[in-house]
């Protein structure tokens, strides 16, 4: 069994009848109510059904319109039912994948009409976590249906929206692997599709998320296929270098920014539509965790090249970015990469354990695949035990927890050596406590026998080791040692001395710590272990426990002793001040902690545990350790009752009763936190008490309920301090709880027979760790169930203490009834204050006892309930049957008792309700009192055995708790706790759930009614306690908040009378979540709450104004028009009828469905009449500027498509466009927009609708512009095709294509829908008036930010103009066109171009449908205009004429603009040799927005026009070459593409390549691009002959080069590179020199960073190996060192971030290039190389090392000749030629020493003896050796106490100067 399968509830001890056939009946019954009906209030669902279930889910949010409520509810519970089910396959459940397409389409690319696109934006959230749960469901066919539906939409030369093309392909494509009887084609075979996928993936493109998105896919096709298809090697390697640049790695990522002159892009053509934010889909998948995921899930063998060896290579290279002090930005995404791995590894072992493992035999992990892993995992793991960042720390913990699963002896080996040499450091603190941290989070696996039998003799001595851990100066420390201790008991050890028979076995023990498994691999077998040592080892460690149990005891008495508290935590379901904080938390951990240990000691101990305790508890220090002392107390009673309440109950209540008979406690106080001294004894002991009546041992309790009983009522009637009767009270009531209450008793670890029994006794180490299988017959939850004696003494303490309060309370009501307010004693408040506190607890002392009078449940309540997500590990879900379950309650209804409780309650009900309206009456400012009263109303109206806070409580601990554990969900295992903790979970949400839905009662409206009062009190106390109160009321019993409701919607009215404190409570009230739900579905209550917030201006307060406007915020992007009631399609009638099995004409169902209809037409109504009085508040003029923003956001989110515009609507918003305030004039262009929007798709125009579909489009479409701008007839008539995408990856079958409309044809809209008419007419006559366009000119041109620089596009204006002139068409343009003139010839006024240009650019794309006439007349009207404009720009209006001209080119086709393309390539050509340098340069920008638009449809033309972009190579101005440079990038690269004629030949064609597809990462480009790029070069390479540095000026050759810069430069800005990878080899050697051109920083700046951005391109394997020779090639060839200096370093980064597209022959080259390069004539160069040689060592295998040792250290063997002062060497040039070699020689050395700089390899003691032996050697050798030792003295100061063992004694001494810092005495 599964641990998300166990039936919690069937551990109860009590008969559940048939209650899970209930439930059923209850699911299918409401779903078909639900469905049939048309009701939204859906119910959860469960396993019964499943599949068809499912399939009725799948239908109705596939095919039916449901608004967002059930939307998300449908989806949601879909999900978790798929992502759950294990079982089911494709052959039980086929979904069809495109019905989510459409619907995810829809979606994502919404038009303007569409309704609430704020919520869209929800919906999508949900339909892409559904997508992800039923891809698995999806056939292996669909991933035809998917390419050939999504590549056609393929087009990365601009990005479109491509990235949602890849998340769509990443979401869609079908992954998971059918059952082997299923008959798959080999078309669907992955092997099929993935050379495509791949070939997508090779157009390395450089945005975020890209690999990411595919490196998703290929994972989820690992892990779904389960080794049914296995990756090929070169598949492999392209995912590893891919994910190798996901680590942000400094090598791999460079730090160099681009120039902002290739940077500037232009605006995101996502802003022109209402696209998700960023354009992209809410799926996020972080990249470390796919990375990781696809590492563990391809593994599948041990072949060269495969995946394991690549991640040890990978490990090899990104280990030194592990060591803390290399922290950086990379550091959180490393850690969590490394927690991942581990926790993939262990999900995978365990699976492929399971018997039903699905994976082959040949594909799972072998035991010596799993240990390599491990030790490389491993090293990782340790590097970041105690790394800077705490998060690092965390992830190294879990790492290490799970590689212990998997491999203990080789984790605990060399980590527990690591953390006892940490524990016992007393310098460094925080290595001790992440040592601390580590043994918390490892303690379940260190003690767990079986997994680890060495790690037992290993508890005693951690015990004791950890012990000073527990210190009350360090909480820290504190809380991980107890967190120690606690999991250490929780995982079953036991406490218990052992004896160890006879002496130490002095076998032979094979070591088992970690070096041995490096050095043999090949052991499948487990390690041997010397059992017989080991286990007389673990006894001998037994004989520290008492001990250590005495010290603990000790150090906890001590730390609590010393914590102050707050003693309002006497109340452990309260909120006080003391639950948030930090010593809260430590004194729980402290109680539990102490629990646990004492239930796992044993007997022996007892007396001195009891004696200890019973010490500390009656040694009274301060009442500030009252809280810390008491919960010692209670953890001593729940673990040891029997020794607990005999020591310290009769000496309690003695002492008690001692206090209080001597008057202790009688001087009245109403006060928490301040005490006479004297009350010092009374209330610590009454503390004691009220902690060990909840030591839930009831029948122990029995024996003493005479003295606690007489105690309680003599504090009751005795005291009047509140603290005391306040402990009084709780008392009771815990004392009530521990005997009626149903509860797991305390255990131990193990059942209480296997406990007493000898074996385990003898032998108890033996059993740690192991837990008992919850479904097995030894599982079993002893459970306390009150007996006859319990039940007997509750009947006497309700009878005798709870009934004689009852008429206390009243008569002392009577008495200060009749009695004026002025004349209230202090000490009657004090005794009303004394009988309301005991009446709360006494009330829910009832509430255990009996059920709630219980009534079935409908519909509507269950619709107010808030379906909870759950998982297996967390809370049951609640229970949605429509009456109550059993809950084991001591008294059924019907008996006497139960009428008698019964009674008694509504009696202490009717003393609240009149006390109440006591204080309500006359004593309003009677705080303390009134908030009593409260809490009493709140107990009985809500409390029946359990409150909402305890079962929140106990998710929490539930969380906490399971921290230390690392639970299989695949098999119900768990300690027996956490098992008794669940099962308490599921009895807790029974008791709630028959708290809910109870009768409405008179007796409960009025006490509703009279919290609902105090709501609204003058005193912020008061109102706080009481709109708490009401929320619990109204969750637990809904149908009492809607007669509450309209009074405080009444509050917000403005009146007279109206009271900003009153208000307040209003506003709080209403934003509880059951009114806030309320509100805003019911529509009898919700347009009342809108206009009361839009008109609640009449109120100045600040926190009365803060609360409408975060009241109105919070509940706008929820708020929607009524969704109209449909039918269901017959498809999912007859699904549900099917699953129901009744009568398709069911009453129940007709009355659902008359219901619904009469709600949507009252909504509609209500909807109309709402959306009226908000436009009556837009046209009031005394309506300030907040409040009709709010107005404008309710207004535009309860318009829909089926609600008929209003003209006054439209009228109000054309009349706001012109609105002096800014914000009228934004909120009403808009909402305007929308609503003209849907004017245009209710009267759409029959040509539009009537799109052509052609088969087989084409390829003339990628020519057509520049045929039709050459005048070619067929080219200017043909169809418009509006998708830029189309063609240029693959042609699709069919395409949208638009006919043009033909002169003399009607206007577009000329022909209304009757039901928008009026609203037509009315924006008609508003915006034809004579002035309206001239005030629109004059206040749109008002820039729109502070700073007239910072003003910007407005997109939504844009839209506006587009939707108008759309809509009204050439006649709109002739009334307007006077002040859009006036406008566009206003160059002095930045806002009036941006205003322009937004005008213009709506024009433009709102001719969509005009004729060809009136198209003629627009250009003949804006081509002279635009011409104008264009010769007239400047910088701050430029950018606003961009996007302009981008907006309307947007998904257009360009021969829409065919007048506009000429004037900008040919009218208004660039001229090179002009004299006004900005005036080209924004002709070559406006140049750029034509190519970014079109890309490869326009390209031809612009190319066929003939720029003279050479000519500007060396142009004088910067802003035109920089121009010139990126324009020129940007025109060759939009020459490429695909065009394949169609999907099934694309897949055809890349499946030819091989695996990894066609790689398309690089193009050489056409003839022409080839001969622009020589011309460039060599016009460079000619002016070079003629440079003469100058620092005076530039010349032609600098000039140029800074133009190719940028050229190349560009490839960085946009998406492709290929182009820049192509011609890498050309450019080396020219860049390679530019680094080092000082005459011009620019240049050099330049240069450096091309190279820069270069190296760390990912390369494919053909062009890295092929850039890597050339770049070999350059170094042989060039005879410049200055080139050589600046390329090594590029060939190192080359290598690294192409490690593995590299092969291992060039990789070898690579390095022995390097390496000669040490012996350079030129020092710089040395040095260059031997940097670089060390990154290349770090990436090396051992045995290039040992080849490296070998070769340079054989230069070392010559010494050089003595030099004696005065005497000429004999051979000056041998003696150099032998420094030289020596030189080499330590440099080769160093570089071994540093690239190993935190750990000691066998060599390395040998090699640093070789370099101290030159340290005599002259400069530059002995410099070098110098800072050789320096950085190793650095990197191993830290550790140098465990390095220093690997040297030998003779090496020690011969380094010791090396290594130690000179000192100043010395």
């Amino acid at each position: 069994m599964r641990l998300d399968e166990v039936e919690w509830a069937a551990y109860l001890p009590y008969n559940r009848g048939t209650e899970s056939e209930d439930f059923e009946h209850e699911l299918v019954s409401q779903l078909k109510l639900c469905v049939l009906g048309s009701n939204s209030n859906y119910v959860s669902v469960s396993l019964p059904q499943r599949v068809r279930i499912c399939r009725i889910l799948y239908e109705l949010i596939s095919t039916q319109s449901l608004d967002l409520g059930l939307f998300g509810t449908c989806c949601s519970t879909l999900t978790r039912l798929l992502r759950r089910e294990t079982q089911l396959t494709i052959e039980d459940l086929s979904l069809d994948w495109r019905r989510l397409y459409d619907l995810i389409k829809t979606l994502t690319f919404p038009e303007q009409w569409q309704d609430n696109l704020i919520q869209n934006r929800s919906k999508l959230k949900k339909v892409v976590e559904l997508i992800c749960a039923v891809n698995r469901y999806f056939p292996p066919s669909a991933s035809r249906e998917v390419l050939k539906e999504l590549l056609p939409h393929v087009q990365f030369n601009s990005m479109d929206w491509q990235l949602l093309n890849v998340q769509m392909i990443n979401l869609f494509m079908p992954t998971a692997a059918p059952p082997e009887s299923y008959c798959m084609s080999d078309d669907d075979k992955p092997e099929r599709w993935l050379p495509t996928i791949f070939s997508l993936w090779s157009f390395n493109l450089r945005i975020s998320g890209y690999d990411a998105y595919f490196m998703n896919l290929v994972t989820c096709l690992a892990i779904e296929q389960k080794g049914r298809f296995k990756f090929t090697n070169q598949q492999i390697r392209f995912a590893f270098a891919s994910g190798l640049h996901f680590f942000n790695l400094p090598v791999t990522r460079g730090t160099a920014s681009l120039p902002r002159s290739v940077t500037t892009s232009l605006a995101d053509s996502s802003n022109f539509y209402q696209l998700p934010q960023n354009g992209l889909l809410p799926l996020s998948e972080e990249r470390a965790h796919t990375f990781a995921r696809f590492i563990v899930y391809t593994m599948h063998g041990e072949e060269p090249g495969g995946t394991l060896e690549l991640f040890e290579q990978l490990v090899q290279m990104i280990e030194p970015f592990y060591h803390p002090s290399n922290n950086g930005s990379w550091s959180g995404i490393l850690s969590r990469f490394l927690r991942h791995l581990s926790k993939e590894l262990l999900d995978r072992v365990r699976m492929e354990a399971e018997p039903d493992c699905k994976v082959p035999e040949n594909m799972r992990l072998t035991r010596r695949m799993r240990r390599r892993f491990v030790l490389s995992t491993r090293t990782l793991a340790m590097l970041i035990l105690f790394s800077k960042g705490e998060d690092s720390v965390t992830m190294s913990h879990s790492t290490l927890k799970h590689l212990a699963e998997i491999e203990p002896d080789l984790i605990f080996g060399p980590l527990l050596d690591t953390l006892y040499t940490a524990i016992d450091s007393v310098t460094e603190t925080h290595r001790m406590i992440s040592a601390m941290r580590a043994l918390a989070k490892l303690a379940s696996t260190l003690s767990n026998f079986e997994l680890y039998p060495e790690g037992a003799q290993h508890i005693a001595p951690l015990l004791v080791l950890t012990l000073p851990g527990i210190d009350v100066n360090d909480p820290t420390k504190t809380w991980f040692a107890l967190t120690f201790i606690c999991n250490l008991c929780l995982n079953g050890v036991v406490l218990r001395e052992l004896p160890a028979v006879g002496d130490m076995p002095m076998t032979y023990l094979k070591e088992s710590d970690s070096s041995a498994y490096e050095e043999d691999l090949g052991i499948d077998g487990a390690p041997e272990v010397d059992m017989d040592r080991v286990e007389w080892m673990t006894r001998a460690s037994t004989a520290q426990f008492e001990t250590w149990l005495d010290q603990y005891l000790r150090r906890v008495f001590v730390l609590v002793d010393n914590m102050s508290s707050s003693l309002e935590s006497t109340n452990p379901s309260a909120l006080s001040p003391s639950s948030s904080s930090s010593e809260f938390g430590l004194q729980m951990m402290v109680s539990h902690t102490t629990e646990t240990v004492l239930l796992q000691c044993s007997e022996r101990y007892y007396p001195m545990v009891t004696r200890l305790i019973t010490d500390f508890a009656t040694s009274i220090s301060s009442l500030s350790a009252v809280e810390g002392m008491c919960r010692i107390v209670q953890a001593f009673a729940c673990a040891l009752p029997e020794q607990a309440l005999p020591a310290l109950v009769p000496l309690s209540c003695e002492r008690i009763t001692e206090e209080v008979n001597n008057g202790i406690g009688s001087q009245p106080s109403l006060s928490m936190h301040t005490q006479s001294h004297s009350e010092t004894t009374l209330i610590w002991y009454a503390s004691i008490l009220s902690r060990l009546v909840n030591c839930q041992c009831g029948e122990l309790l029995v024996k003493y309920k005479d003295q606690i009983r007489a105690t309680i009522e003599l504090m009751l009637e005795k005291c009047l301090s509140r603290q005391v009767y306040q402990l009084a009270s709780t008392t009771l009531n815990r004392m009530v709880s521990t005997m009626a209450m149903i509860y797991p008793e305390r255990g131990h670890s193990v059942s209480p027979e296997m406990w007493a029994s000898t074996e385990f006794q003898q032998n108890h180490f033996r059993y740690w760790g192991q837990h008992p299988e919850i479904d097995s017959e030894s599982f079993d939850i002893k459970w306390h169930v009150a007996g006859p004696k319990e039940i007997g003494c509750v009947l006497e303490i309700v009878r005798g203490v709870v009934r004689p309060l009852v008429g206390k309370m009243t008569h002392l009501l009577d008495t200060m009834r009749g009695s004026p307010s002025s004349n209230v004693k202090n000490i009657d408040n004090v005794r009303m204050h004394r009988m309301l506190v005991a009446l709360r607890f006494g009330v829910q002392c009832l509430g255990m006892l009996i059920p709630p009078p219980c009534r079935e449940v409908g519909a509507e309540d269950l619709a107010n309930v808030i379906v909870e997500d759950s998982d297996a590990y967390n809370m049951p879900p609640r229970y949605r049957l429509g009456k109550q379950v059993d809950a084991g309650y001591i008294f059924a209804e019907g008996t006497a008792e139960y009428e008698e409780i019964f009674a008694i309650r509504e009696e202490i009900g009717s003393v609240a309700a009149c006390a109440l309206a006591f204080m309500a009456e006359s004593s309003e400012d009677n705080v303390e009192n009134i908030k009593a009263l409260i809490l009493l109303a709140q107990s009985y109206m809500c409390n029946f055995g359990i409150d909402r806070s305890v079962l929140s409580s106990y998710r929490r601990s539930w969380s906490f708790g399971l921290d230390g554990f690392t639970l299989d969900n695949k098999k119900a295992i768990m300690p027996w706790l956490f098992a008794a903790r669940r099962a308490e979970c599921s009895q807790l949400s029974r008791l709630l759930h028959n708290s809910r839905f109870r009768d409405t009662t008179s007796l409960g409206e009025e006490i509703s009614s009279r919290v609902a009062h105090f709501c609204l009190s003058q005193y912020a106390e008061v109102r706080k306690h009481a709109v708490a109160a009401l929320d619990d009321i109204t969750a637990l019993i809904p149908s009492l908040k809607y007669p509450l409701i309209p009074r405080f919607l009444s509050e917000l009215d403005a009146s007279e009378s109206s009271d900003p404190e009153r208000m307040t409570g209003a506003l709080r009230v209403l934003d509880t979540p059951p009114m806030r739900r309320t509100c805003l579905r019911d529509w009898r209550f919700f347009p009342k709450l809108v206009l009361a917030l839009c008109r609640a201006q009449h109120e100045d307060k600040p926190q009365v104004k803060k609360l409408v406007r975060n009241t109105a915020v919070a509940q706008v992007v929820h708020v929607a028009a009524p969704h109209p009631v449909s039918d269901v399609s017959q498809d999912i009638r007859n699904m549900v009828l099917e699953l129901s099995g009744d009568n398709p004409k069911d009453a129940s169902v007709q009355r659902i469905k008359t219901e619904c209809q009469d709600q949507y037409l009252f909504a509609s109504a209500e909807n109309l009449q709402l959306i009226n009085s908000l436009v009556d508040i837009l046209r009031d003029a005394g309506t300030t500027w907040r409040f009709a923003a709010i107005a404008g956001y309710y207004l535009d989110q309860l318009s829909s498509v089926e609600t008929p515009l209003s003209s006054r609507v439209v009228a109000t918003l054309a009349e706001n466009l012109t609105s002096d305030l800014v914000l009228f004039r934004e909120s009403a262009a808009i909402y305007l927009t929308q609503l003209l929007c849907r004017i245009k798709h209710r009267s759409r125009p029959e040509s539009d609708f009537s799109a052509l579909e052609k088969s087989q489009p084409s390829k003339d479409y990628a020519t057509l512009c520049e045929r039709a701008l050459a005048g070619d007839e067929e080219a200017l008539n043909a169809p418009f095709l509006d998708n830029p995408a189309a063609g240029w990856f693959v042609w699709p079958d069919e395409v949208r294509l638009f006919p043009q409309i033909p002169s003399g044809a009607e206007e577009p809209f000329g022909h209304i829908d009757p039901a928008s008419q009026e609203a037509y007419d009315a924006v008609r006559s508003v915006i034809f008036r004579d002035d309206k366009w001239e005030r629109i000119a004059r206040l749109f041109s008002i820039e729109s930010a502070r700073v007239p620089e910072e003003d910007s596009f407005g997109v939504s204006r844009a839209m506006l103009h587009e939707q108008l002139f759309a809509l009204f068409g050439l006649p709109l343009l002739e009334k307007a066109w006077s002040s859009i003139n006036s406008l566009a010839q206003d160059f002095e006024r930045t806002g009036a171009q941006r205003a322009a240009a937004e005008i213009v650019a709506g024009v433009m794309r709102g001719s969509k449908h005009w004729n060809r006439d009136a198209l003629a007349r627009m250009w003949d009207l804006f081509i002279p205009l635009l011409t104008s404009v264009f010769s007239r720009l400047r910088p701050d209006t430029l950018r606003f004429w961009q996007v302009c001209l981008q907006y309307a080119f947007a998904r257009r086709d360009p021969r829409r603009y065919l007048p506009l393309i000429r004037l900008v390539i040919y009218a208004n050509a660039f001229d090179p040799q002009a004299e006004a340098p900005f005036a080209e340069a924004a002709k070559l920008e406006l140049m750029r927005v034509l190519i970014s638009s079109w890309d490869w449809r326009i390209a031809s033309a612009i190319i066929s026009s003939k720029p003279r972009l050479l000519d500007a190579l060396a142009h004088p101005y910067k802003q035109v070459r920089d121009a010139t440079g990126v324009v020129m990038y940007m025109l060759s690269s939009s020459e490429f593409s695909v065009s394949y004629d169609s999907v099934g030949t694309a897949i055809e064609d890349l499946a030819r390549y091989g695996s990894t597809g066609r790689d398309f990462s690089h193009w050489i480009g056409t003839s022409r691009t080839q001969n622009l790029i020589r011309d460039m070069i060599t016009s460079v390479s000619d002016w070079k002959a003629d440079h003469i540095p100058s620092n005076e000026g530039t010349s032609n050759y600098i000039r140029g080069c800074k133009t190719l810069l940028t050229f190349f430069l560009a490839s960085f800005g946009y998406s492709s590179r290929r182009l820049a990878i192509e011609h890498i080899p050309e450019i080396l050697p020219l860049f390679s020199l530019l680094q080092e051109q000082h005459d011009d920083e620019d240049v050099a700046r330049l240069a450096n960073i091309v190279m820069q951005f270069l190296s760390q391109i990912l390369y494919t394997a053909d062009i890295s190996e092929g850039v890597a020779n050339k770049i070999l090639a350059l170094l042989d060839e060039s005879a410049m060192w200055h080139v050589v200096n600046k390329s090594l370093p590029l060939l190192c980064t080359l290598t690294f971030s192409n490690r593995f597209t590299l092969s291992r022959e060039v990789r070898s080259r690579i390095l022995d290039t390097t390496a000669a390069f040490l012996e350079h004539d030129q020092l710089e160069v040395r040095q260059s190389a031997s940097s670089s040689l060390t990154s290349l060592v770090k990436c090396a295998s051992p045995q290039v090392i040992t080849d490296i040792n070998s070769k340079f250290s054989a230069k070392l063997q010559k010494r050089l000749p003595r030099v004696r002062h005065g005497k000429p060497l004999k051979s000056p040039a041998a003696y150099s030629k032998l420094v030289l070699t020596r030189h080499a020689g330590v440099l080769g050395l160093s570089c071994l020493v540093l690239a190993f700089p935190y750990t000691i390899p066998d060599w390395m003691p040998e090699v640093l003896v070789l370099l101290a032996n030159c340290m005599d050697d002259p400069n530059p050798i002995q410099g070098t050796v110098q800072r050789t030792f320096a950085e190793f003295r650095r990197t191993h100061m830290d550790t140098w106490h465990e390095d220093r063992k690997k040297f030998t004694s003779a090496q020690l001494e011969i380094l010791t100067d090396m290594l130690v810092s000179p000192c100043y005495y010395a």
